[in-house]
Formats: structure tokens, sequence, C-alpha cells
């Protein structure tokens, strides 16, 4: 275990903090996989720990995340507070299997994100090498009020012409039509209706389809529940797949 300095850190949204540490020395990583980050327990007990994705690309020299304050949390709230120059506890490596090499193939990439999941699909998306396998990518952004998806357009908005994926943000808690997102409902119940596949003009197949998910438990459960209906599984003892999924906790 070490210690990594915070550089800098700002508000994306009411609860959403994107926060860039120092990269130490030798620290390499995959798109898609995650840290873990944490801080002394200040009643003196052992140090409270958790994994957050890496927004930030292998290349990169600093390490981002974008992280959910949870009030009251035992760890996102405090690392949400912290100032540059504050130090966190870096445990280990790198880990994590939401990885794109995994479910090889397939027309179109799905990027399924709740909230701060969109994180690791920050760095996947920013990395030549998901382009290089596929060509057409498709960013699913839920979000409870619209303001919330600000970070997913300016991180769409910030790649290079040529590597952008078409975002659909859908809203789960407006009630103003004039601020709703591009849909309206959870991520699986849009699939399930196949309004998700009508607003991307795109199937959901497993010969055409290849998925990501990255969220709270409830929509990782729901969301596999119904891809699996569709034919969609993740690849397992070596038989291939085509979803591979990462919980928030």
């Amino acid at each position: 275990m070490q210690t990594i300095k915070l550089l800098s850190r700002r508000q994306a949204a009411p609860t959403l903090w994107v926060l860039q540490f120092e990269r130490p020395e030798g620290f390499d990583f995959k798109p898609g996989q995650f840290a873990r980050l944490g801080l002394a327990d200040p009643q003196g007990g052992e140090p409270v720990i958790r994994g957050y994705s890496i927004a930030s690309t292998p290349e990169a020299p600093v390490l981002e995340f974008f992280i959910t304050e949870v009030p009251g949390g035992r760890l996102s709230s405090r690392i949400c507070a912290l100032n540059p120059g504050d130090e966190v506890l870096l445990d280990g490596g790198a880990e994590g299997a939401l990885t794109p090499s995994r479910i090889p193939g397939g027309k179109t990439l799905w990027l399924l994100a709740t909230g701060s999941g969109l994180s690791p699909f920050a760095s996947i998306l920013r990395s030549a090498s998901v382009w290089e396998s596929w060509r057409d990518i498709v960013l699913v952004e839920s979000v409870r009020r619209i303001e919330e998806a600000a970070l997913a357009r300016g991180l769409v908005a910030s790649l290079p012409e040529g590597r952008r994926p078409q975002l659909i943000v859908t809203t789960t808690r407006e009630t103003d039509p004039a601020r709703a997102g591009d849909l309206s409902g959870r991520i699986p119940a849009l699939v399930e209706s196949g309004d998700l596949e009508r607003a991307a003009d795109r199937t959901i197949t497993p010969e055409d389809a290849r998925v990501m998910l990255c969220g709270n438990p409830d929509f990782i459960a729901a969301t596999r529940a119904v891809l699996k209906t569709r034919g969609l599984v993740s690849p397992r003892f070596g038989k291939p797949g085509q979803l591979v999924v990462e919980n928030f906790w």
C-alpha cells in the first residue's frame, strides 16, 4: 500500500466529482479496470478501502476517477471533500475484468451506465485500441435528472472526430418534459420494450451487439436478466459471450 496526492477536483454534478491523482511509477492498467483507494479510519481502525473505476487512459500521466458522493458514506464523502495536495491510500495494482477484449466480435459495442458507472467507459472511449475493434459504439447514461448528464456530454464532446460514440441519455426522475433526456425510464425497461434500440437505430442481438454494464447492483441484475432473454450472456469457463459487467459495490 502506498499514498498518492490529489492533484485536482471539480464538481461535475450535484453529487458527482472528477478527481485527478498523481500516478505512481509502474502503475499499469487496462481500460475498464479499477483501483482501490482508501483513507485512514478516523476511529483508529483499519483503513476504509473501496474500488473506483479509472477514467483516464493507460497512457495518461494521472489517475482520474468519477466518484459519486454518497451522503454519510464511510469513504466517498471524505474523498470528495479532499483538497489538492491531500493524500489517499492506493492499495495494490489495478483489478477488474470489465475489459472490451473479453467480448470480441459483433457490429456495435454498447456501453450502459448509471451515475459514476460512466468512469470505466471514459477510459475505454479515450483509448484508441477500442476504436480499432469497433467503429460503432453507443454510450447510454441513465441519470436521475438531466443536469447529471453533463459529464457524459462533455466526455463525448472532448473526443476527437471519428471517435465519438452515439450518446443516449435517459432520465428517471424528471417531471419537466422540456428538461427530459433523449429517453425517459430505466435502462432495463428500455431494453425490454425495444425503445433503446429504436432510439439508437441498432439491434441488441448476440450476432450484432457486445454489451458492457457498469452501475448499481439492481441495474446490473435487471439489465442482465433482460439481455439473457435476448441470448446475450457473459463469457464463462472458456465459452465466448457478449456481455461483461461491473457493480459499483
